[in-house]
């Protein structure tokens, strides 16, 4: 008897029903998304890994000394057990799927009783709940017809009964809406999947291009390799110098063929083949530079660089004796001194060469120097102040401003330093001109669109080129956030704007007795004085509204 009772036990025994008590349990659902809620806070207190360090070692080695003087011992177990990568952690992406799983299980066990619910209410209560519900009230009697007729026009469906002497009502109206509950549901689980998804299958990289220049997209080894080709970036200011619009016009090309062509702007991205490609900076100071080698024909470099430096330069106004202006300029230096950096500057008008550099006097206030090389002696030397005016030689030098000149240091040309200083100049009126500056080698100054042959080289300054950032995404996950998002909307609008109304009606000779569920929504007591003026009866002093 006991071994066949044990094995029809074991016989019941169903492995899968713990699993489904617990992912159905409301109060393991609070608990799991409170738990991951903390996680998540983890995530935001404690520093994370900067996004373009991921996957690089030497990179988060470097950063993780860093918080050592604030995590101290810990540093290194907190890395291991993924605490400075929370989002990006392989636990974390687990308890989110398992929390999609814990949702859908939810949402699955209570359709059947949510359904019947909305379909197949009950519509008998107990006689005593008209005597101890919470929204309840008492109308004059009226008619069955009346009553109904005036909950009909109420938009509310009805089922009349007779029994017990008295007809019951059962008056329903939107009971469709306790669905939006599962729309709601749905939505949070098309939320954390657009987050999975993206985490599995996004795309992101930040492109910082030249125009007229092409930059691959992904490694030069992809098979799917992608190209962008800046034809044109735009950038329009307001006479402050406020940013007014910023655009780029792109070709896209695939394995080397030209597939798409279009502008993409701030807030307008251009599209191709699921990828998006958003304009995210524009830098106007770059310069395009080739180099030819006369005695072979070839080229050597050809490069648009951009200018991300500063070179201070002084602008300057020399007047002579009689006051007339006989150069009015900004000096881009070519000397650079320990005391102060300049250039010798030959006087239009005149045969005199002044050298004219500028210095930072007590490490803050500009000032200008100049001197005659030919004069010699300290009394050909000068310091202006700026916006003060000196006399060097019998001429008058004015220190009018400090010009910020665009710089590269660094451009590896052929035949200069490998630290040669490219310098752009840009004058109110006119093109624009580059000059390369190399230690122990004279400047070379170029002019746009002209040909300069210095030594075995031809050099050829194409122009200012301006730069676009643009960050090329791809990101399938943000279709769901979409329709999550329409969907909660959609959900909050059924549950706020059209809640549902259940009504339970006894008529009979001592009256219409009306009972109904404590709604969170609230307007029962607005429900009954419409339903009382449709019925033609009075309304009670304690549904009356207030004045």
């Amino acid at each position: 008897m006991t071994t066949a009772r044990a094995a029809r036990r074991r016989a019941a025994f169903d492995p899968f029903q713990p699993v489904w008590r617990t992912l159905t349990s409301v109060r393991f659902a609070v608990f799991f998304i409170a738990t991951l809620a903390a996680l998540a806070l983890v995530g935001v207190l404690v520093p994370q890994v900067p996004e373009a360090m991921r996957g690089n070692r030497a990179a988060i080695t470097v950063w993780l000394d860093g918080q050592r003087s604030t995590f101290g011992p810990f540093t290194d177990p907190m890395y291991r057990l993924g605490f400075f990568e929370v989002f990006h952690a392989k636990w974390f992406l687990a308890a989110l799927a398992f929390l999609v799983v814990n949702v859908s299980v939810c949402t699955f066990n209570r359709w059947a009783p949510t359904f019947r619910n909305v379909f197949h209410p009950n519509h008998r209560v107990p006689e005593s709940f008209f005597e101890r519900a919470h929204n309840r009230a008492a109308l004059d009697a009226a008619a069955p017809a009346v009553v109904s007729r005036a909950l009909k026009r109420m938009r509310f469906r009805i089922h009349v009964e007779d029994r017990d002497g008295a007809t019951y009502v059962f008056a329903d109206r939107y009971p469709w809406t306790q669905l939006a509950t599962f729309v709601s549901h749905l939505a949070l689980i098309l939320f954390i999947s657009g987050g999975l998804v993206t985490w599995f299958t996004g795309f992101s990289t930040d492109i910082f291009a030249g125009a007229g220049t092409t930059t691959p997209v992904f490694a030069v080894s992809s098979p799917n390799q992608l190209q962008v080709r800046v034809d044109e970036a735009i950038g329009k200011f307001g006479e402050q110098g406020n940013p007014l619009d910023f655009r780029s016009r792109l070709t896209i090309f695939k394995n080397g063929r030209e597939v798409a062509h279009g502008t993409t702007t701030v807030n307008d991205p251009f599209k191709y083949g699921g990828y998006r490609f958003h304009q995210v900076a524009y830098f106007p100071w770059g310069a395009e530079l080739q180099i030819r080698e006369i005695a072979t024909g070839n080229t050597v470099f050809h490069e648009t660089f951009s200018l991300e430096e500063t070179t201070a330069a002084p602008s300057i106004t020399i007047s002579d004796g009689a006051g007339r202006t006989l150069l009015a300029d900004t000096i881009a230096p070519t000397d650079f001194l320990s005391a102060a950096s300049g250039a010798l500057v030959t006087v239009p008008g005149t045969d005199r060469v002044l050298w004219i550099g500028i210095r930072a006097a007590d490490g803050k206030a500009w000032q200008l120097v100049a001197f005659d090389p030919k004069a010699g002696g300290q009394g050909q030397q000068v310091r202006v102040d700026e916006g003060a005016t000196g006399a060097l030689s019998g001429l008058a030098l004015r220190f009018d401003s400090v010009t910020a000149l665009p710089s590269a240091v660094g451009v590896g040309v052929p035949g200069g330093a490998a630290d040669t200083l490219a310098q752009l100049i840009v004058p109110k009126e006119g093109a624009p001109s580059l000059l390369l500056v190399s230690a122990g080698q004279p400047a070379i100054s170029l002019a746009q669109g002209q040909a300069t042959v210095v030594g075995p080289y031809e050099y050829t300054f194409a122009g200012q080129r301006a730069f676009a950032g643009i960050a090329v995404k791809r990101d399938v996950g943000s279709w769901f956030i979409w329709a999550g998002t329409a969907m909660l909307l959609f959900g909050l609008a059924l549950t706020f704007y059209l809640p549902r109304r259940r009504l339970w009606i006894r008529i009979d000779q001592r009256g219409t007795h009306i009972a109904a569920l404590a709604e969170k929504s609230g307007g029962f007591a607005k429900d009954m004085r419409t339903l009382a003026a449709r019925m033609g009866v009075a309304i009670p002093p304690e549904l009356q509204e207030e004045r």
